[in-house]
């Protein structure tokens, strides 16, 4: 349950990084939202991890690397290719968890 917690707020985050990024979405009002929202992605993937390695389960190893992802992130410029990048690498890491649940 935590891994479907922890995949559903990083598509919030995402999904409103997207939107920011194409303009859809205007945040400078509230730009602390998707900082407050990472912060809280980051915590539920540890614990995500914590857990799935506790439980023995796959998805724990495609989330392992997110966390270092998630480590760099903060570190690479908003709107850049590389903060794209890698946003989109723990995309397709958690989408790899999602089937390795299956």
């Amino acid at each position: 349950m935590i891994f479907y917690a922890a995949t559903f707020l990083f598509l919030a985050n995402f999904a409103l990084g997207v939107l920011v990024q194409f303009g859809v979405v205007e945040t400078k009002p509230f730009r602390w939202l998707h900082h407050a929202l990472f912060f809280a992605v980051f915590v539920a993937a540890a614990c995500a991890v914590g857990v799935g390695f506790l439980q023995g389960a796959a998805y724990a190893w495609a989330l392992l690397p997110v966390l270092g992802l998630f480590a760099v992130l903060p570190r690479v410029r908003a709107g850049t290719y590389g903060h794209a990048a890698l946003a989109g690498t723990a995309l397709i890491l958690y989408a790899t968890g999602l089937v390795w649940m299956l």
